[in-house]
């Protein structure tokens, strides 16, 4: 009898715990049924609302998930280069709490990264939703061109007598 009180509050528990777990075995017909789906689950952000948090120097984080031929062309003053492929791997994001911006490619890479970022707990994910070019021809000033990382620097050795007796 006293088993039978123990076990049916545990199968209660195990039963209740997993039909809390979010199973998505959703198959997409093409890679635009699938852009699609992303976009209709995530937040967007225009231009003008970016540009604004940019003047008010609210702390954000801009992902530039685009290709590096892309972002060496040039990309938002500031922004992150993480492909879209390495997203989930990279060590470059690290606040979780802080407002995620990204910007994609024409083809829906913004839309799948946010999905990505979201399922990987960055509390407040935006895509935006806007080309590279609008932003590049409305606000020239706050594009970089490159690859954004400096060279290393690295320290000359002076010359020492070392050994014994020296």
């Amino acid at each position: 009898m006293k088993l039978i009180k123990f076990i049916i509050p545990v199968l209660f528990s195990v039963t209740l715990l997993f039909s809390c777990v979010k199973k998505d075995n959703t198959i997409y017909e093409s890679t635009d049924n699938m852009v699609a789906a992303a976009k209709a689950e995530i937040c967007t952000m225009g231009m003008e609302e970016l540009k604004a948090l940019i003047d008010n120097h609210t702390e954000i984080q801009i992902v530039d998930c685009r290709e590096d031929y892309d972002f060496m062309l040039g990309h938002i003053s500031g922004s992150i280069h993480i492909p879209r492929g390495l997203l989930e791997f990279s060590g470059k994001l690290s606040n979780r709490r802080i407002k995620t911006l990204v910007i994609g490619n024409e083809m829906g890479s913004g839309a799948l990264a946010v999905q990505s970022l979201k399922l990987l707990k960055y509390s407040d994910c935006h895509m935006l939703d806007f080309s590279w070019f609008d932003w590049e021809a409305t606000y020239p000033e706050l594009v970089e061109q490159g690859m954004g990382e400096k060279a290393p620097v690295t320290v000359k050795k002076e010359a020492s007598g070392g050994g014994c007796g020296d």
